[in-house]
């Protein structure tokens, strides 16, 4: 586990650290590249000392690609439909 995931009791230093409960925040703004934050946060309580606290779990980025804690997979991009209107045969059916 990076030093980034470890989740750390901010009164006694322990890692020993359970999520006791969890929910989701959707930023009501899209970034630059058209995505949405949903963060996930929870409250955390400490095994060693029973401290509890809220914190962010997560963040993931929904959008054109999915960012999952600095990690991005490409959406597929798929070719746009094309849709060919000839108006002498509109203006014929008329």
């Amino acid at each position: 586990m990076s030093s980034k995931n470890t989740r750390k009791c901010p009164k006694c230093g322990s890692t020993n650290v359970d999520v006791v409960k969890t929910w989701n925040l959707v930023s009501p703004l899209p970034d630059k590249a058209g995505r949405i934050t949903v963060t996930i946060m929870g409250v955390l309580k400490c095994r060693n000392c029973g401290y509890t606290w809220k914190s962010t779990v997560s963040k993931i980025k929904v959008g054109g690609g999915v960012e999952i804690e600095g990690k991005q997979e490409i959406a597929e991009e798929r070719p746009p439909k094309e849709i060919i209107l000839d108006l002498d045969e509109i203006l014929r059916e008329e």
